[in-house]
């Protein structure tokens, strides 16, 4: 390719130079990148788990993390718990509100309830209007559920 003062002896910007092909230097290390993956695979195949635990499957990583055995209540993990519990509650406190009410709104224009001073005249009444002859009532202290 062209040098970076032929490029601006021709008024083209050395930025925009397109080298074709990696060089030399860049060859070089993924060779060296590829050969050093093949020897560790290698050497991961050739070699025996030290000492398997009973029940654990072969070739599964052991954690060897350390578990805490308490939680400190000055510790960043507990006041970012308490941070998001104070942030996200009332959010999703007015959500579910408003959700809670829109599903009691659409149940109650589907069904509304309606209170009946004399409930075997209206039971009478509604099994006049659907056609029914056999229906099953179960009466509650204040109110009555019917199934067909």
């Amino acid at each position: 390719g062209p040098s970076v003062s032929q490029a601006r002896s021709r008024g083209w910007c050395p930025t925009r130079l397109h080298v074709s092909g990696p060089t030399a230097l860049e060859g070089m290390m993924l060779g060296r990148l590829a050969a050093a993956s093949r020897l560790a695979a290698s050497r991961a195949m050739a070699r025996p788990p030290a000492m398997p635990l009973a029940g654990a499957v072969r070739g599964a990583a052991h954690v060897s993390a350390p578990k805490p055995l308490s939680i400190r209540m000055d510790s960043l993990f507990v006041k970012c718990m308490i941070a998001a519990v104070i942030y996200f509650v009332p959010q999703d406190a007015v959500f579910m509100t408003g959700l809670f009410w829109y599903w009691h709104n659409t149940a109650s224009c589907i069904s509304p309830k309606k209170k009946h001073s004399d409930a075997e005249a209206a039971l009478e009444d509604f099994k006049s209007k659907k056609g029914l002859d056999d229906v099953k009532v179960s009466k509650g202290r204040s109110k009555w559920c019917v199934s067909v």
